[in-house]
């Protein structure tokens, strides 16, 4: 009898123990996800004032089924859907020669980044749903020319008040990581 209690004890001590880990494990994924978001959009800027040109970086979209790193990638268009969450399929920084927010044949790509974590997501209100992008005096920029700000949210797919990541780029673009209560984090 006292074994079949110190194993049932052991059991449940387990299963939190288990649970536990899921939460600091689901907390440093998000963490490096919003970091490496907030380095991405940073990088983009100072690459833009080095270059002296226009430089975007863009949620990606994968061409294939296979999320592979190798996968063909592009960036995410009206035609693929949503831009909820778009930014969770990683994200492309290029030298957008012809300044429209996309990335095309002929135009230099800076970088890559791979699909974020399952348990993550990674959405921009609607003046970055898609897109950051930097002039050459390192100013974020809308397609037409105006100042672009806007803020990219990292956090736990499908949870309700929980906390996550805001990288945050003001109108100058300055991009800022902060910590935040997200209400509703999109699937």
């Amino acid at each position: 009898m006292d074994t079949l209690l110190a194993l049932f004890l052991v059991a449940v001590l387990c299963g939190v123990a288990a649970a536990s880990l899921q939460h600091v494990q689901t907390s440093v994924h998000l963490q490096s996800a919003a970091k490496s978001l907030h380095s991405a959009v940073l990088s983009a800027r100072m690459q833009a004032l080095r270059l002296e040109r226009r430089v975007t970086l863009c949620a990606a979209a994968q061409l294939s089924s296979s999320a592979k790193d190798d996968a063909p990638v592009r960036c995410h268009l009206t035609r693929d859907g949503s831009f909820t969450n778009a930014w969770r399929q990683g994200w492309l920084m290029f030298e957008d020669t012809n300044n429209n927010g996309t990335w095309d044949e002929g135009e230099t790509r800076l970088a890559q980044q791979a699909p974020l974590h399952r348990s993550v997501s990674a959405t921009g209100n609607v003046t970055v749903s898609h897109f950051v992008s930097f002039g050459a005096s390192g100013r974020s920029l809308t397609l037409n020319g105006a100042f672009q700000a806007g803020t990219l949210t990292v956090c736990e797919r499908q949870s309700l008040n929980t906390s996550g990541w805001h990288v945050v780029v003001n109108a100058v673009g300055r991009p800022r990581l902060e910590k935040a209560l997200i209400e509703d984090c999109p699937k």
